[in-house]
């Protein structure tokens, strides 16, 4: 059966969070969540029910098993700390950059069986098709720890921008055009 990608139910938030949590690397060493790559931050129903609300959660389904997802919020909507910062640098770097035209991308995880074969591009062109005439800019940091996540999106069609410390961990953050995303992937 081909994987479907759409955006999540309410349903799907046990195993939204399910993944997350897998995807965090708990039982991983440093080097090994490096390699692997891994998600970092505080999730929990009612977040991700926000976030289902807002510009969406989009998922690929095998069958009925969730594979993947790709977590996205308006930045105008942007509360927390990190979030806000990583904002700035976007700024800075982005001249033109409009909150109410700015989205951001991420959290994103891929089941680890599935990894490899393309599906993260995928969702990030789903993303990219459903945002694409809302939004004129999207952007996520990375920490610099998770060496995988660095490589995979070094090698998209983004920007790589300055980084900033926040709470002794380094990010670099990544901005990109749906539209050429859609235009170089599509």
């Amino acid at each position: 059966m081909p994987i479907r990608l759409d955006r999540s139910y309410a349903d799907d938030r046990p195993a939204i969070l399910a993944l997350m949590d897998e995807a965090r690397g708990r039982d991983l060493s440093d080097a090994e969540r490096a390699q692997q790559g891994f998600v970092q931050g505080r999730m929990d129903e009612s977040s991700l029910t926000r976030l289902q609300a807002g510009t969406g959660v989009f998922v690929a389904r095998d069958g009925s098993t969730l594979v993947g997802f790709a977590m996205t919020s308006a930045a105008h909507s942007a509360k927390n700390d990190l979030a806000v910062e990583m904002l700035r640098i976007a700024a800075q770097a982005e001249s033109e950059v409009q909150p109410e035209k700015t989205f951001l991308y991420g959290p994103v995880a891929v089941d680890r069986r599935y990894q490899g074969q393309g599906l993260l591009t995928r969702l990030l062109i789903h993303v990219c098709t459903e945002l694409r005439t809302q939004f004129k800019l999207g952007v996520l940091f990375v920490d610099r720890a998770n060496h995988k996540s660095l490589t995979i999106h070094r090698e998209y069609l983004m920007d790589e921008r300055s980084g900033f410390e926040f709470k002794g961990r380094s990010y670099v953050v990544f901005t990109f055009s749906p539209a050429a995303i859609l235009d170089h992937y599509g």
